[in-house]
């Protein structure tokens, strides 16, 4: 990923995937931490045996790696995180130095996991120390712990809560009984001194929607609302998605905001944010995309870190999401050499009564990997139009496709390829399509405003889409047959307007 201009960013070598992200600013520091997995590993459980790495930015544009892992698993089997050091967070301790929970993962205890702490001698985290192999001290009656499983106790996310004069743990759990497929929640871990925690004996959220959350967040905007973040990896509204509280301890609603508070889809995953440097009233996001197994077909657990985003509340206090333009900076940088503007102020398609569709005449080579479109919606009267990318002679490829709602906002829905087809069509015509997990409708987002800029940004086989302060991202396995893009319309007339196309400025000239 070209946002890099000293380190690798998106993933530790091209042996090992990134995970979950475990963002904090520091003196207008960003130290991003997440999980790796260990080289050449594909499934669970040799793939979860994980460590914490970490890169460090004053700009977002360029990262500096460490060049050892902040923490690995325990040597010993009888280590409460031999078979992994997973997600926790970070935090500055009273002292002013930077301390880490994480959780500990050991299989012999038939996958338990637990809440384990690393300590630093100084508020930028040169050096952690494990601080032995017990758990957290837990300080509270037994039978507060008897109210939630025994095996799922993970994602510890710690911060010092104004309003309480305490800090305040969320830990990723499920209730000891209840329906086995709705038991999800987060508990509510309090503490004085990060030393004694005490243990809440009702979950601070259970929606009773869910297996199990992960990497949950919480945190106020100066427009006085409390938005908790977490993610979900099983239907409904799988991916990161955040709830709304006019205070700490809830109740949490789902927004109305057209995406039932995803940020973007099932496949950027846990992600997490710190603030923006000089900017309360936004933060910076950070989520991966996992790879895909082409061998065996599946989705697998890390892969690479995606571009940085910044999220901020609109005039609703609904979250909106959009790139980070360092970033963007970083990648493809201000060249008009790297750039490409349309001769024409707008591309016009028109198609009555039918669907067409319309290259884009860019100077970009079939093969080429990474670019960036930029691109407006002029004026439209059609049942639906959009984006056709990584597409082959046939029109085969992924869609972007906006559908008017009559009010001045669309609904935006990413699309695959071939969608699976009923067994007996299948047959007849010899079409044996996967059933894949995702599609043939993979992303939705719905009642978007459309003004403004917006964006296709392609890095290998990661896609990323930003529109209307909402993100889309998706892994495309390559090869793909080309790489064409194109223009479409369904039954009426748009324009798209502003078009630009660019490339990384490490890559040259060109294409």
């Amino acid at each position: 990923m070209h946002l890099i201009q000293s380190d690798r960013y998106g993933r530790p070598s091209e042996a090992q995937a990134a995970a979950d992200a475990i963002p904090i600013l520091v003196d207008n520091t960003y130290h991003l931490f997440h999980l790796a997995t260990p080289p050449h590993t594909i499934h669970h459980p040799p793939r979860l045996r994980s460590s914490w790495f970490r890169l460090r930015s004053k700009d977002l544009k360029s990262w500096k790696r460490d060049q050892k892992p902040v923490l690995v698993p325990g040597e010993s089997s009888t280590d409460p995180d031999s078979d992994g050091v997973w997600t926790g967070s970070a935090i500055l301790d009273p002292h002013g130095n930077m301390q880490i929970f994480y959780t500990g993962y050991n299989l012999s205890e038939g996958g338990r996991q637990v809440i384990l702490r690393a300590s630093a001698g100084d508020r930028h985290g040169n050096s952690f120390t494990k601080t032995g192999k017990s758990p957290i001290r837990i300080v509270s009656p037994e039978s507060n712990r008897a109210a939630f499983e025994d095996i799922d106790f993970r994602d510890p996310y710690v911060f010092f809560n104004e309003e309480d004069s305490r800090y305040w743990m969320l830990v990723g759990t499920r209730l000891s009984s209840g329906p086995k497929w709705t038991r999800g929640c987060l508990a509510l871990l309090t503490s004085a001194d990060l030393q004694d925690w005490s243990l809440e004996p009702k979950p601070l959220y259970a929606p009773n929607d869910m297996y199990c959350p992960e990497c949950p967040e919480l945190f106020r905007l100066p427009n006085g609302k409390w938005y908790l973040v977490y993610s979900r990896f099983a239907a409904p509204d799988s991916g990161t998605v955040y709830r709304m509280a006019d205070s700490p301890y809830g109740p949490f609603r789902k927004p109305k905001d057209g995406s039932h508070g995803r940020l973007d889809g099932r496949r950027w995953y846990a992600a997490k944010s710190c603030p923006k440097a000089s900017d309360p009233a936004k933060r910076i996001y950070f989520g991966w995309a996992g790879d895909f197994n082409e061998k065996d077909k599946k989705w697998l657990w890390g892969g690479d870190m995606a571009l940085p985003r910044e999220v901020s509340a609109n005039e609703d206090g609904y979250l909106r999401i959009d790139p980070v333009e360092e970033a963007i900076t970083a990648s493809f940088g201000t060249s008009t050499e790297k750039r490409h503007c349309f001769s024409e102020p707008c591309i016009r398609i028109s198609s009555i009564g039918s669907a067409s569709t319309e290259l884009i005449d860019a100077p970009i080579k079939a093969e080429t990997l990474e670019y960036m479109l930029e691109f407006g919606i002029g004026s439209q009267d059609a049942q639906s139009f959009g984006l056709l990318f990584r597409s082959d002679a046939n029109m085969r490829g992924h869609r972007l496709s906006f559908t008017p709602r009559g009010n001045g906002t669309v609904d935006l829905t990413l699309l695959t390829d071939l969608p699976p087809l009923d067994d007996f069509w299948a047959d007849q015509y010899e079409l044996y399509i996967p059933r894949n997990v995702d599609g043939p409708e993979i992303v939705r987002h719905c009642g978007l405003p459309v003004e403004g800029k917006i964006r296709l940004i392609v890095l290998g086989e990661l896609i990323q889409f930003f529109c209307g302060g909402r993100s889309i991202t998706f892994r495309v396995p390559l090869p793909r047959p080309t790489g064409l893009l194109a223009f479409f319309v369904e039954d009426g007339e748009v324009e798209f307007r502003d078009v630009w196309l660019s490339w990384p400025s490490m890559q040259g000239n060109g294409p």
